[in-house]
């Protein structure tokens, strides 16, 4: 299973219609439907009660796509966390100092400087 696969289900379970999850997806509908069939072959149950006119998660389906949707939330935080830490805005600080420097307040001048340098 791929995350598209994921991102195809929780599509059409928000939209609970092949048409618009396709054109939510840019892409075409047939394809979408193999996709799902595809991936309901893959996990050896059916996602997803069809008839002609409308479709409806199955008790299965709805729970896969409450987990489907954690997962890709956690996707998604894993990229971003990665974005702000390739951009420097995550990182890690360790300061040593003796007592001198405590004494003085020095450590909260350079810790105050050092975040008007690095926000």
């Amino acid at each position: 299973m791929e995350l598209r696969h994921l991102r195809y289900f929780i599509a059409v379970a928000e939209e609970l219609n092949f048409t618009r999850a396709a054109e939510r997806l840019h892409m075409a509908q047939p394809p979408l439907s193999q996709q799902i069939q595809h991936l309901e072959a893959e996990l050896g149950f059916q996602l997803f009660r069809r008839t002609k006119r409308t479709v409806v998660l199955t008790e299965a389906g709805q729970v896969f796509f409450e987990e489907s949707q954690k997962i890709m939330q956690q996707v998604d935080r894993t990229i971003q966390l990665r974005r702000q830490t390739s951009r420097g805005e995550l990182s890690q600080l360790t300061i040593g100092f003796v007592s001198f420097a405590a004494d003085n307040n020095m450590v909260p001048a350079i810790l105050q400087a050092f975040s008007t340098l690095a926000p």
